[in-house]
């Protein structure tokens, strides 16, 4: 019986690489003939389609030895707040209750029981039937139940999933994905992280996902054998629980059954498994209308290609005003579009913004003794990170009384920074130096500079690396004029 094209495509994989146990022993043009010649021997009788399925049969095995993420679309699951009248009846729901939007196919299936009580609302996760995009819709657009319940409503409050829906990647795309991870791979551990991260969920009781890492990307550290792994869960905070099973996964595991599971952190290495930073991004777009069309009817549309665009930037990619116009003009309905807000392109490596004002220095007598003498101090504040200070605030000006120390209230770090220096300048004097670092928490100084202390920096050298940019409240869309 000849073998099916996922058999041919995995013996074909298996007898190449059984030599060997490293992925950097491959060789790609052996890899290439010996498939093709396995693939002659087994379908000779065959015919173009079947040539089609064993192409995407060896995409998969291939994907799957080089860790690369799951070949397919998925669907997008929401929370979904279901309430119930207080004349109804109790309401008994059973993991598979669907709901959905009017006029639509698509779907939402909860994978939870229970029951709510009449007067009651409560909140469940429903992962979509169908998958890809068009499974990120706008809020409050899921509220039919595809079974009707008498007193019940529905809704989905939120336009961001927990999860979103992602399309399929195209052959091409499969293709260039692995044949880069394979470029990769000899240049160091970065593409084996971030493959490994992405794979880490935590699941409900029927094990449907509930947050998932759907982005990561990989930096060396400044220090020798560090390095930062950044990761995003496609919705916004990252949960302490998925950071710390995102860690387990890359630095490796005991399972419940006592099987030790090796992450592809190597040895030595030191690993910073981190929040991806943050940019929100305020979106404002003056969209004309093709011939027939209102703004009303391609608002949606345009609303959901925004929210797209920005879904698939990766961690540490440019945001680019003309690759957003192109994914608007492209809603059906849509004759052109001028993007307002933001009216450049964002870098894919910002900076951490320094210090907006000045700190606010307050004269205390402390508990411990000071050797600051009675007089008028300076003091100002950078951002820090592992990768470079933000230039210096305004200077904050405070008087002390003799055996008084100078307290510098806590400070809110801004995106992408770690740490807070503290410059301080002599009695009388108008420029400060390096008189200690913190984490933002609330600092007291009580001496003065140390000799030959660090002026503050001049340029900005604190990148915000692994930033991502998302979307600030609801993109505005509104009508351009003529």
């Amino acid at each position: 019986m000849p073998q099916t094209p996922t058999q041919i495509a995995t013996s074909a994989v298996q007898t190449i690489t059984s030599s060997t146990s490293t992925a950097t022993n491959f060789n790609t043009g052996t890899v290439i003939r010996s498939l093709v010649d396995s693939f002659a021997v087994e379908s000779s009788v065959q015919q173009q389609q079947t040539e089609d399925l064993f192409a995407v049969a060896v995409l998969n095995v291939l994907s799957g030895m080089l860790g690369l993420p799951p070949i397919g679309a998925t669907g997008s699951v929401y929370a979904l707040t279901f309430t119930l009248s207080a004349s109804a009846p109790v309401w008994t729901y059973t993991s598979g209750t669907a709901a959905a939007i009017p006029l639509s196919t698509l779907q939402w299936v909860i994978g939870q029981s229970g029951t709510l009580q009449p007067g009651q609302s409560v909140t469940l996760t429903g992962l979509c039937s169908s998958t890809g995009s068009i499974t990120n819709v706008p809020a409050n657009s899921i509220t039919q139940m595809v079974v009707p319940v008498s007193g019940l409503t529905v809704t989905n409050e939120s336009s961001t999933p927990v999860v979103p829906g992602q399309d399929a990647p195209t052959q091409v795309q499969i293709q260039a994905q692995i044949a880069n991870q394979l470029e990769q791979i000899q240049k160091g551990i970065g593409p084996s992280i971030e493959a490994a991260a992405v794979k880490s969920q935590i699941t409900d009781a029927s094990g449907n996902p509930t947050e998932q890492v759907v982005k990561a990307k990989w930096y060396d550290g400044v220090a020798p054998g560090t390095g930062y792994c950044y990761v995003f869960n496609g919705v916004g905070s990252m949960s302490t629980a998925l950071l710390t099973q995102t860690k387990n996964l890359l630095y490796g595991y005991t399972d419940t059954n006592g099987t030790v599971v090796v992450g592809p952190k190597p040895g030595g290495c030191f690993l910073y498994v981190v929040d991806a930073p943050q940019t929100p991004l305020s979106v404002t777009a003056a969209v004309y209308p093709a011939n027939g069309y209102t703004l009303a009817a391609v608002q949606t549309g345009v609303q959901a290609a925004i929210q797209n665009y920005l879904a698939q930037l990766g961690l540490g990619e440019t945001f680019s005003v003309t690759a957003l116009a192109t994914a608007i003009r492209a809603v059906p309905g849509v004759g052109n579009v001028q993007i307002l807000s933001p009216s450049a392109d964002q870098p894919a490596t910002p900076y951490v913004a320094p210090p907006g004002a000045a700190p606010v220095p307050v004269a205390i007598t402390p508990g411990a003794s000071t050797s600051l003498a009675a007089g008028t101090y300076q003091v100002g504040i950078t951002y820090t990170n592992p990768w470079g200070e933000t230039t210096v605030s305004a200077l904050g000006s405070v008087t002390l009384t003799a055996g008084q120390a100078i307290q510098i209230p806590a400070q809110t770090l801004a995106v992408g920074a770690t740490g807070v220096s503290y410059y301080l300048s002599q009695e009388g004097g108008a420029s400060v130096t390096f008189a200690l670092s913190g984490n933002g928490a609330q600092e007291t100084l009580t001496a003065l500079p140390a000799a030959g202390a660090a002026s503050p920096p001049t340029s900005n050298t604190a990148l915000i690396n692994g930033n991502v940019y998302v979307l600030s409240g609801v993109p505005t869309i509104q009508q351009a004029s003529s």
